[in-house]
């Protein structure tokens, strides 16, 4: 009987775990973004796929500035050009990590998932200045 309990426990959980579509909240509802003791706990298929989203978020929120700079014109349009350059390398250098991250052996796991955070966060600090020197000029 215990096992039959135990065998259908991890059978629904297994089941509850198995959705086509990640389930990855990557801000929560005040908009603030999960922390990084939250990555360090992900196993490494959520991990992957919250990275991945954070990408696309990074992209999204590239074009929303370089639309809001060509909207505005002039010195935000200029300060923009400036900063894109290293926003593209930012996003180049955490690509990088996360492509060696999720090749990882076992083993290199843990400190290539830290990099990877470390990188992730890179990413949005440099995003974060860039809004607001292109936008507060």
């Amino acid at each position: 009987m215990r096992n039959q309990l135990l065998a259908s426990l991890v059978l629904l959980s297994t089941a509850a775990c198995s959705t086509t579509e990640p389930n990855v909240t990557i801000q929560d509802a005040q908009g603030n973004y999960i922390t990084t003791s939250d990555y360090e706990a992900m196993q490494r298929t959520e991990f992957i796929d919250a990275m991945k989203m954070g990408l696309k978020d990074f992209d999204r929120r590239m074009t929303e500035l370089r639309t809001r700079a060509n909207e505005l014109g002039g010195e935000h349009l200029s300060d923009f050009a400036e900063c894109e350059s290293e926003l593209r390398e930012a996003r180049t250098n955490f690509e990088s990590q996360l492509s060696i991250a999720e090749n990882s052996m076992a083993g290199d796991w843990p400190e290539e998932r830290s990099d990877t955070v470390k990188a992730y966060q890179e990413l949005r600090e440099d995003l974060d200045e860039a809004f607001e020197d292109v936008l507060d000029a």
